[in-house]
C-alpha cells in the first residue's frame, strides 16, 4: 500500500514538474545546489551596509491641494508616522505591536522569537525553520520610509525626517550586506530598494527623481548586485518575485546610470537586464485577458503597484517606451482589476494567496481598499481615471499626476457588460446591476495554483461580500490550518468524497492541476463550467435574473462514491436556518436537491482577510450521499 501511494505521488510530481516547466525546475535545482555548496557566499561576500546620506530637513511643506479628502488623508498619515516614532508598528496592516524606535529588526514582537541576524551569510538562513520569516521581513521592506517622508512633507516637522534618518541608520548598521535573513530574498531586497527610492524622491523633490549621493549610490549598487545574483531563480518562480526584481534592476540601474558615474558600467548592465526581464515577465505572467499568473487579488495589486513604479520612473528618467505587447498587458491587467473591485466599498474578493503585501502606498486608505491602485494604474496605463475624485487620488498628487486625471471619464460605470469572461485566467464576473455582482472562479490553472478553488462563487451586494472566500492566513501555519485555508473547504463550491480536487505535493505546491472538462458556456444571463477528477465530476451553472436581486446556482455532481458536500461561506452576521431556507441580512438562500439531503447544518468556519489573522464565520453545509445529485441554490436579495 505504501509503495502504491508513493508511486502515485511520484507520478503526480513528474506530471506537475512538466506543468511547472523543466527549465524552471532546473533553475530551482541549480539555486539549491549553489546554496549547499557555498557558491553564493563566495560570489556575494558580507560587507558593511552603506548608510544613505542624512536628509537636511529644510522645512519645505507640500502645497496643500483643494480636495475635500486631503485633510483627512494628511491626518491619517501623521497618525501613522507618530505611532512609528512612538515605537508602535503595524504588521500586515492589521496588528499593532510595541517595538521601540528604532526597532529590534530581528525580533517578532508577537511571539518573542528572534530571526537570524547579521552573524551569518543569508544563504545559510532557513526561512521556514521555525517562526514565520515574513514577520521579520515586514519592517525590513522599509514601508515606513515613504510614510515618514510624507509626514515631513505634510508638516515640515523635522521630527519625521530625523526619525527616518534614525531608522535608516539603525537598519544599515545591523544588517551588513549579504548577511542575515533580511538579505535572503531578492524580492525583499527589491521592495526595500523601491521604498528607499520613494522616500528619497519625496524628501528631495516630489514629482521628479531624487538626487544622487555617494552612500545612496553605494546602497543602491549593493542591493542590485544581490538581486542580480539570483535573477534566474526569480524567473523560475513564474510569479511576482520575477516582476519585483526586474523592476528594481530597471529603476535602480537607470537611476545609477543617470546620476552616479562610479557604477556606470554595472548600472547599464543592471538596467538592461531589468528591462529585458520586465518585458519577458509581464508578457508571460500577465495573460492576454489581463489575469495574473498567481490567481490572487492581492498579488495582482502588488504587480500593478510595481508596474506603476516602473512607468513613473521611466517617465521621470526620460527612458524609451516599453514594447507594444508590454503596454497592452499593463492595460489589460488594469481592466481585470477594474472588474474585480467592488464599486461601493473598494474591496475585492479574497481570491487566492493573501500574504499581506501592501507596498509603495502613498495614501492612507486601508489594506482592503483597492481603489488607490486602480486609480493610479488607470491614469498611467489607460490615460484616464476610472473613479471619481477621492482619497484614492493621493498617489497621483505625490507623483505629479493630478493633471492627468481625466474628468471626462470619472463618472463611467465600472463595467458596462452584464458578464465579463476572462478565459485565460479562468474567471467570469457577472455584474447585472451596480449594487449586485458576483465572481465565478473557473478551473483553469495554467500556472501553479495556490488554492484548490474550482467553481468557487463570490457574491456581493450593496458593498457587502455576502458569500466569500476564506483567504490564506499564514504561509508558515500548521498543516491543519494550511489545509483548511487553501483547500477546497475554504471555498464556496462542492467537495466530492471528502477529497481535495488536486493532490498536495508540498507547502506551496498542488499536483495534477485542474482543467475544464468542457468549454465554458457564456449565455446572456448565465455561465456554465465543469471539471472532473478520478472520483467524480462537478458542473456548476450560475444564473442571474435581470434585476440582479435573484440568483440561481445549479450544481450537478456525478460519479462520486460516498458523498458530495456543498458549502456556502457566509459573511459574519445573524443567520437563521428555517427548514431548507437560510435567512440572513439582505439575503435568503433556498436549498433543494433531487436526492435526499443527509445533512443541512449551519457550522462555524474560519476566514482570513489579513495575513496572520483569522476570525470565525458561519458556513452552511449540505451533504448528499447518492449519485448523481443536483443541488439548486436559489438566492433572493432584499430590495
Amino acid at each position: 500500500m505504501w509503495c502504491y501511494g508513493a508511486g502515485v505521488k511520484l507520478l503526480s510530481l513528474l506530471r506537475t514538474s512538466k506543468q511547472l516547466g523543466w527549465r524552471n525546475c532546473a533553475a530551482v535545482a541549480t539555486h539549491r545546489v549553489a546554496l549547499i555548496t557555498g557558491f553564493y557566499q563566495r560570489q556575494l561576500p558580507v560587507e558593511r551596509c552603506p548608510v544613505p546620506e542624512v536628509f537636511a530637513g529644510c522645512n519645505q511643506r507640500v502645497p496643500f491641494i483643494s480636495e475635500p479628502w486631503f485633510e483627512s488623508s494628511r491626518d491619517a498619515c501623521l497618525a501613522g508616522a507618530d505611532a512609528l516614532l512612538a515605537g508602535c508598528a503595524t504588521w500586515f496592516s492589521h496588528k499593532e505591536h510595541e517595538i521601540g524606535s528604532p526597532p529590534d529588526w530581528f525580533l517578532d514582537p508577537g511571539s518573542g522569537q528572534r530571526f537570524p541576524d547579521g552573524s551569518q551569510h543569508w544563504s545559510r538562513c532557513k526561512p521556514f525553520a521555525a517562526a514565520d520569516i515574513k514577520r521579520c521581513w515586514e519592517l525590513s521592506r522599509w514601508g515606513w520610509a515613504p510614510l515618514l517622508a510624507r509626514a515631513w512633507r505634510f508638516t515640515g516637522d523635522n521630527r519625521y525626517i530625523d526619525g527616518l534618518n534614525a531608522w535608516t541608520t539603525s537598519w544599515c548598521q545591523v544588517n551588513p550586506v549579504n548577511s542575515g535573513c533580511n538579505w535572503l530574498c531578492g524580492q525583499e531586497a527589491s521592495m526595500r530598494l523601491l521604498h528607499a527610492f520613494q522616500a528619497w524622491q519625496l524628501s528631495d523633490a516630489p514629482g521628479r527623481p531624487p538626487n544622487s549621493h555617494r552612500e545612496r549610490a553605494a546602497f543602491v549598487a549593493a542591493h542590485l548586485q544581490r538581486i542580480a545574483a539570483t535573477e534566474h531563480y526569480a524567473q523560475a518562480q513564474d510569479n511576482n518575485h520575477w516582476i519585483s526584481e526586474a523592476a528594481a534592476l530597471f529603476i535602480g540601474g537607470n537611476w545609477l546610470a543617470a546620476f552616479s558615474g562610479q557604477y556606470a558600467a554595472a548600472a547599464r548592465h543592471w538596467a538592461k537586464a531589468g528591462r529585458r526581464a520586465l518585458e519577458l515577465s509581464v508578457c508571460r505572467l500577465v495573460l492576454p485577458d489581463g489575469s495574473f499568473a498567481q490567481h490572487s487579488i492581492t498579488y495582482h495589486r502588488l504587480v500593478m503597484d510595481t508596474l506603476a513604479q516602473v512607468e513613473i520612473w521611466r517617465r521621470w528618467l526620460n527612458l524609451e517606451l516599453f514594447s507594444i505587447s508590454f503596454t497592452e498587458r499593463c492595460c489589460a491587467a488594469t481592466t481585470w482589476l477594474t472588474s474585480m473591485v467592488d464599486p461601493i466599498s473598494g474591496d475585492a474578493p479574497n481570491l487566492g494567496s493573501n500574504d499581506g503585501a501592501f507596498c509603495y502606498q502613498l495614501h492612507a486608505q486601508p489594506y482592503r481598499d483597492f481603489r488607490p491602485t486602480l486609480q493610479l494604474a488607470s491614469v498611467l496605463f489607460q490615460s484616464h481615471s476610472v473613479l471619481p475624485p477621492g482619497p484614492w487620488d493621493e498617489p497621483l498628487h505625490w507623483m505629479g499626476l493630478m493633471g492627468d486625471r481625466s474628468p471626462a471619464q470619472v463618472d463611467r460605470p465600472v463595467s458596462a457588460a452584464p458578464i465579463t469572461f476572462f478565459p485565460d485566467g479562468g474567471y467570469a464576473v457577472l455584474r447585472p446591476a451596480s449594487s449586485s455582482w458576483a465572481l465565478f472562479r473557473l478551473p483553469t490553472y495554467r500556472f501553479r495554483p495556490a488554492h484548490a478553488d474550482p467553481l468557487h462563487f463570490d457574491l456581493w451586494y450593496q458593498g457587502v461580500n455576502l458569500l466569500r472566500d476564506g483567504g490564506s492566513y499564514s504561509y508558515n501555519s500548521s498543516l491543519a490550518d494550511l489545509a483548511a485555508f487553501t483547500g477546497i473547504a475554504s471555498h464556496n463550491t462542492v467537495q466530492l468524497d471528502g477529497a481535495e480536487p488536486m493532490p498536495r505535493l508540498g507547502r506551496f505546491l498542488w499536483g495534477d492541476w485542474l482543467q475544464l472538462a468542457a468549454p465554458v458556456q457564456v449565455l446572456p444571463n448565465s455561465v456554465i463550467a465543469s471539471y472532473h477528477v478520478p472520483y467524480g465530476r462537478h458542473q456548476r451553472q450560475v444564473q442571474v435574473h435581470d434585476d440582479g436581486h435573484r440568483w440561481t446556482i445549479i450544481d450537478t455532481c456525478t460519479d462520486f462514491k460516498s458523498h458530495s458536500l456543498l458549502r456556502w461561506r457566509l459573511c459574519p452576521a445573524d443567520w437563521r436556518l428555517d427548514g431548507y431556507s437560510l435567512i440572513g441580512p439582505m439575503i435568503t438562500l433556498e436549498i433543494a436537491c433531487d436526492q435526499p439531503i443527509e445533512r443541512l447544518e449551519l457550522v462555524s468556519g474560519w476566514e482570513s482577510r489579513h495575513y496572520g489573522a483569522k476570525t470565525m464565520l458561519p458556513v452552511l453545509e449540505v451533504t448528499v450521499a447518492q449519485a448523481p445529485a443536483t443541488f439548486t441554490t436559489s438566492i433572493q436579495l432584499s430590495s
